[in-house]
């Protein structure tokens, strides 16, 4: 007959199938700051346009800054949600990625001359032209500013009044919540 493990071993248990899932997804849930979801003023202002590339819906009266990685499918299915929004300038801070394949494709997204376009080819699955350029510093400059801001998981989603949405969103709730969000 099977025993039944105590409290203390299935606990054990427990933990050790959240560390190995965890680690199964590239997350490190020791060590990773828990997610911000509203930026104070002061963080706010540290946000730039530096490192981004962009695009613009309607008259572009509205901004958000997505925080994307090339090797996030979240951050690749995201992007046909953007193209659905009305009014919005979209500023993507590329990120170099959790491997070495994400972060040469990230390079190849920089240094390619329709930055959009090549982004949105690698979200359809397909392959982009290597392309080379000496000045890659801003894709590791967006790794360092998305530590400052805190932000903790691709794709992240920074809204004119701070608030910050994680993960996979709709057009209609980015939408409803550029309506709700207003600048500070």
């Amino acid at each position: 007959m099977a025993q039944i493990p105590n409290s203390n071993t299935l606990m054990a248990l427990i933990a050790g199938a959240g560390l190995l899932a965890a680690a199964a997804f590239g997350a490190n849930l020791l060590s990773s700051p828990a997610a911000v979801t509203q930026l104070d003023d002061r963080t706010l202002r540290s946000l730039t346009t530096d490192g981004t590339f962009k695009s613009v819906q309607g008259d572009g009266s509205h901004a958000i800054h997505v925080f994307l990685s090339a090797d996030c499918k979240f951050c690749l299915q995201i992007e046909p949600e953007f193209d659905q929004l009305n009014n919005v300038t979209v500023y993507r801070h590329l990120l170099p990625g959790h491997t070495k394949a994400g972060r040469l494709k990230a390079i190849d997204v920089w240094c390619s001359d329709n930055q959009v376009r090549a982004w949105k080819k690698i979200g359809e699955g397909l392959v982009i032209q290597p392309a080379k350029c000496s000045d890659v510093a801003a894709i590791d400059g967006n790794l360092v500013l998305a530590k400052r801001l805190g932000l903790a998981s691709t794709p992240s989603i920074v809204f004119e009044d701070g608030h910050v949405s994680s993960g996979m969103v709709s057009s209609s709730n980015i939408a409803a919540r550029i309506a709700l969000s207003t600048p500070r």
